[in-house]
């Protein structure tokens, strides 16, 4: 390893890539921390993880790659354990004779090369340069494929000649190293282990793109060759039960996947064709995601209080109102096992059924068929129920009979498609319904969004800005500690794990119902519901930045300020 000849912080300043008054801050930092000075200039913003590396490969003499494009032996990732790679964040590349090279983002770290060298009995180490968020993504990659490989030949019982999958596992030439089946299950298992709602196969003009929406967000998993995609495609149609020869209209399946882990998942798979080829997304359906309890959710106490003793009225209309993938259907399945009891019938019709919900009877929307919504809530009413949920309130058919339902003495759930609680009032008037009937169903509006929730393990405090309090409108005598997102290995360096819920709940009074009979405009009922007691969704969202849950970029990001 060659010696450092010239200090970081004189690369970036003759770079241009930091001033001394940055410099100055991130030594600063850099002593309060604990960390070495180039981390402290990713942590506070000041350069980028690429440039970074290229200064550090200038002060050191050191190569730089991108593992993720790399060609990485098995037979390395055998040498150094994973645990020891995590710990370190240290991603072996390949062993030549009794050498071992090695991607790092600190090749300072002198006590992580000694114990390196004793793991491996002494091999002598060679270190090449790239990224920390880099090497975490490929440490989780390439050691679950490895040992998703080791495990198939031994399911096997033979020696693994012969398999691809036991050459080199290669996240960008999959094909070549894995078997297809082993590929699409190793892209399922990964998900799952990450966290994702959702896994995006894209077909671009050069290759194909894997994403993973986590915690909402898409995220960027790896790239195969364009030359995978058919192979892909076809593995993926089959467990779909999808035409294999049709590429030119959108289809939709789905599919049930067992994980090594001892469960299963369920997987609903949509086909869209383009230029480049079909895109594939899975929406992944753990059924665990039902038995969420409404206490868990992200609730402030006196909205969970006002919420449950809605979901337990003899009868009227409850909605849960949010864009798409704001989590209405987990509120709902949660606020239905609440209330789910041998007591009591509850059947709902969806399109699609999200998760088998135990005890309950849950029909399918099928158009071709005829089960349409409006259809199926006729039939559903001669069924005798106590509850009904209607997957969505789509058009006037649906919501006049939904009402009709709530007013001969059942109890009625539903979702629509708005950005707060007071405009359901408008979206359902102007499908042409009663504004009296309207007035007299509905029991309570439920509004919600998602937002990240900041990693404990990384979260960093400061001081906000004028400008910033302004725009969350706090004012001075309200406390609070503002926190913002670093990122690190736990968090995959996103600075967020998992999500919390932000609620507005309406319930109607007098004035309000009133205010419905006279078409009022939505802004006017929200001012009264807010002078009635009712939460906004923005200011639900100061709470939770006030709270330090999360941060006011991802507020912003949700546009609940």
């Amino acid at each position: 390893m060659a010696k450092d000849k010239r200090q970081l912080g004189q690369i970036l300043l003759e770079q241009g890539k930091i001033d001394a008054v940055q410099l100055e801050e991130a030594l600063e930092y850099k002593r309060e921390k604990d960390v070495y000075l180039g981390k402290a200039l990713v942590a506070l913003e000041l350069l980028s993880e690429e440039d970074l590396i290229n200064a550090v490969s200038d002060q050191m003499q050191l190569p730089t790659i991108n593992p993720t494009t790399y060609r990485i032996q098995s037979e390395a990732l055998r040498i150094l354990k994973e645990d020891l790679a995590k710990k370190f964040n240290a991603l072996p590349l390949f062993q030549f004779d009794n050498s071992l090279t090695i991607a790092v983002s600190d090749p300072n770290d002198i006590d992580m090369i000694d114990e390196i060298i004793e793991a491996t009995n002494m091999m002598e180490i060679n270190l090449v340069l790239a990224t920390e968020s880099s090497i975490v993504k490929c440490i989780e990659l390439y050691y679950s494929a490895d040992q998703y490989a080791m495990n198939q030949i031994q399911a096997g019982g033979g020696d693994g000649a012969g398999k691809k999958s036991k050459a080199t596992v290669v996240s960008q030439e999959i094909t070549e190293d894995t078997e297809i089946i082993e590929a699409v299950d190793m892209l399922i298992e990964e998900a799952v282990k990450n966290g994702a709602s959702d896994i995006h196969v894209e077909p671009r003009e050069k290759d194909v793109r894997m994403r993973f929406r986590v915690d909402g967000v898409l995220q960027q998993y790896y790239s195969v060759p364009k030359s995978s995609l058919p192979a892909i495609v076809s593995r993926i149609k089959i467990l779909s039960d999808l035409d294999i020869a049709e590429a030119r209209k959108p289809q939709d399946g789905r599919f049930r996947q067992n994980l090594k882990v001892g469960r299963h998942i369920d997987l609903r798979t949509s086909t869209f064709p383009t230029p480049n080829g079909e895109k594939i997304v899975m929406r992944i359906l753990d059924g665990q995601a039902s038995n969420i309890p409404l206490q868990v959710m992200g609730f402030d106490e006196s909205v969970l209080e006002n919420w449950i003793k809605l979901i337990h009225a003899q009868n009227g209309l409850v909605l849960v109102t949010g864009p798409t993938g704001s989590g209405k259907t987990t509120s709902l399945y949660a606020s239905l096992n609440m209330v789910n009891s041998v007591e009591v019938n509850i059947m709902t019709v969806e399109d699609p059924i999200e998760y088998p919900l135990d005890g309950i009877t849950q029909g399918q929307v099928n158009e071709k068929a005829g089960v349409t919504f409006s259809a199926a809530l006729r039939s559903m009413l001669r069924q005798d129920p106590d509850i009904i949920l209607v997957g969505e309130m789509r058009d006037k058919e649906t919501t006049e009979l939904a009402v009709r339902a709530a007013l001969t003495g059942h109890l009625c759930f539903s979702t629509l498609h708005t950005n707060d609680a007071s405009s359901s009032y408008t979206r359902i008037l102007n499908m042409g319904l009663d504004a009296y009937l309207i007035s007299s169903t509905i029991r309570g509006i439920l509004a919600q969004r998602l937002v990240r929730v900041l990693c404990d393990r990384c979260k960093e405090q400061y001081e906000p800005t004028e400008d910033l309090l302004d725009s969350l409108n706090i004012q001075e005598d309200e406390e609070g500690t503002f926190f913002k997102p670093i990122g690190c290995t736990h968090c995959k360096n996103t600075g967020y794990k998992g999500r919390a819920g932000v609620y507005e709940l309406l319930i109607p009074n007098t004035e309000i119902e009133d205010m419905v009979i006279k078409m009022a405009p939505s802004h006017e009922i929200e001012r009264v519901a807010v002078q009635q007691g009712m939460v906004t969704l923005s200011e639900a969202a100061k709470r939770h930045v006030l709270s330090g849950k999360t941060s006011y970029e991802e507020v912003m990001r949700v546009s609940l300020a």
